[in-house]
């Protein structure tokens, strides 16, 4: 099947940087290692696509491949009638709906398989069911530090106060100023986010927060944990074995290193426990981090595993998590409102996240994903996904784009007009190797290499854990529409994304490098030349920069209110 490469050499969005800081001041993060996206994961002899089948199909009818089972699953299993018409041979997948089922074959490419499938006169659509991958900055690079054993953050996080000018004596502009939001509210406990990653372990910052979720991650092998779909969302881990990432064979060949395939170990990347946090993480508890929304609860739809996950689980997660019907999974009974994905792929997105993802913005649930971290390239899927044509134009997803702590485009992330806004990605400035990372973003994280340590609850920090990724932009804007939320839970989808656009600062027109560095342009879709740091502007890096403090207080308002919220203001976090 046809797997999309990692947007980092590791699995997780927040994976430890492992490369030392450079010993010269430059004007970009870091210089990267560009994935090839048909290597990472690929098999040209494994095929695996989604089918949708017309409303009058005539095959729909037809009796062979139909099983009990499959009947009462309320969907189609007709991959031995629709391989008799192709003469493949064909086998049964996943059921997505009462029309839509996973197909697959050997002895061909994904994308020849959705081609053959496609023309059948009774498909209305076939596409390739493809891996995404959680978004994080590549590991690898000389400008991350390496080596750094320390574990006291230098920086704490820096991302949630007011913008102004740091301990450090620098301009800090990109931080999202949370305080005059936690001063309304810290969050309903009727709104409830879901979180749609590799899972979660525990974490004394998360325990309390958690509401029971589900593992959406269908393949064994990716699942790691001896099972397929089942009522456990917890992360067993996400390591690759060097022989793993070296066998040009197997399932999980070039995951480690952007699909050259050399024999590069990886660990556990502890992914969701890290957008987790940044999400809720417990607070005024006297220990630990500060959650963006902390008495939102946060509900696990595991759908990353191993080299990333398939698009047709990652869309079940998110449909269950928002309360829809999944087949086969129990009833969700606590339905989330906003839905974090900070995962993705390359390519442009699928009639398969258009549908899913309209359905889920008609039931008035928020999905927020992040713009990717190709290094300047164009908006990954599902973040580049809009509505279709001729229908209801309110965005099905909100998409975000990284920034530096001085304001400007940080060298990884992903940029261009399908971008919605832009929040703090993390970067380090540091021109020594001794130095700490001075802006990372500090999340929760397990201590267990490769597997969970059961309680294990550190935190990232500036030295030998350091997080940086659109992966981490993402929640920091899940987090302040769940607050949004909070304030006036009538707000509609399109109430949301009009006031994180009003209520956005303006990029800032200079940078803190030297020599300057250009403005964004708009990417080329397909293309591949790449963009480190530059001026954002709003056709390339969304709307402004996240500004959590005026979003909330312009729901507050609009909704009629004056003065403070129903909760008092917050004069001192866990940090």
């Amino acid at each position: 099947m046809a797997r999309l490469s990692r947007l980092l050499s590791a699995v997780c969005l927040g994976i430890a940087a492992t490369a030392a800081v450079a010993a010269v001041a430059v004007a970009t993060e870091y210089a990267p290692v560009h994935r090839t996206p048909l290597h990472r994961g690929e098999s040209a002899s494994n095929a695996r696509v989604i089918v949708k089948f017309k409303e009058r199909a005539s095959i729909l009818s037809a009796s062979a491949s139909t099983t009990a089972s499959a009947a009462a699953a309320g969907g189609p299993q007709k991959a031995a009638v629709l391989g008799g018409r192709l003469g493949l041979a064909l086998t049964d997948g996943r059921i997505l709906g009462e029309r839509t089922q996973v197909m697959e074959a050997r002895g061909m490419s994904s994308a020849a398989l959705a081609a053959s499938i496609g023309a059948d006169s009774d498909v209305e659509w076939a596409e390739v069911d493809q891996r995404r991958f959680i978004q994080a900055a590549p590991v690898n690079d000389p400008l991350y530090p390496d080596g750094l054993t320390a574990a006291t953050p230098a920086s704490g996080q820096w991302y949630l106060h007011a913008p102004g000018i740091d301990a450090s004596g620098h301009d800090v502009l990109s931080s999202i100023n949370i305080e005059p939001a936690w001063a309304i509210t810290h969050g309903s406990t009727a709104i409830v986010i879901g979180d749609v990653d590799t899972g979660i372990t525990q974490h004394p910052d998360l325990d309390s927060k958690m509401l029971p979720g589900y593992d959406f991650v269908s393949d064994i092998p990716t699942a790691n944990d001896n099972s397929a779909r089942d009522g456990d969302p917890s992360d067993p881990g996400d390591w690759v074995t060097a022989t793993e990432n070296s066998t040009k064979s197997g399932a999980f060949f070039g995951c480690n290193d952007n699909g050259t395939g050399a024999a590069v170990p990886a660990n556990s990347s502890w992914h969701g426990t890290q957008t987790a946090g940044i999400l809720g993480a417990a607070t005024n508890n006297g220990a630990g981090m500060a959650g963006t929304a902390y008495t939102v609860p946060v509900i696990a739809a595991r759908a990353l595993g191993k080299c990333g996950g398939y698009d047709s689980d990652i869309i079940a997660a998110a449909e269950w998590a928002g309360g829809m019907a999944v087949s086969g999974a129990p009833a969700n009974a606590h339905p989330a409102r906003v839905i974090n994905m900070s995962l993705g792929g390359s390519g442009t997105c699928s009639q398969a996240y258009v549908d899913a993802l309209t359905a889920l913005r008609d039931k008035g649930v928020v999905v927020v994903a992040a713009a990717g971290n190709d290094e300047g390239l164009a908006v990954s899927t599902p973040a580049n996904c809009h509505p279709a044509a001729g229908g209801d134009q309110t965005p099905i997803v909100i998409a975000v784009a990284g920034l530096r702590h001085a304001g400007t485009k940080v060298g990884f992330s992903d940029i261009g007009t399908d971008v919605t806004i832009a929040a703090p990605g993390g970067n380090c400035i540091n021109t020594s190797s001794s130095e700490p990372c001075l802006y990372p973003i500090l999340t929760t994280i397990n201590s267990g290499t490769p597997t969970p340590v059961a309680g294990g609850g550190p935190y990232t920090n500036s030295l030998g854990e350091v997080r940086l990724g659109t992966s981490f932009s993402t929640p920091l804007v899940e987090g302040t529409v769940a607050l949004m939320l909070s304030a006036d839970p009538s707000l509609t989808n399109a109430d949301v994304v009009r006031i994180l656009k009003a209520t956005a600062r303006p990029f800032p027109t200079v940078s803190d490098t030297s020599p300057q560095p250009p403005v964004c342009t708009v990417p080329v879709s397909g293309g591949t030349t790449t963009q480190d740091e530059c001026i954002c502007t709003t056709s390339t890096c969304g709307a402004g920069m996240l500004d959590a403090g005026a979003a909330v207080a312009r729901v507050w308002a609009e909704a009629g209110n004056t003065g403070v919220g129903p909760v008092a203001d917050i004069t001192s976090t866990s940090s």
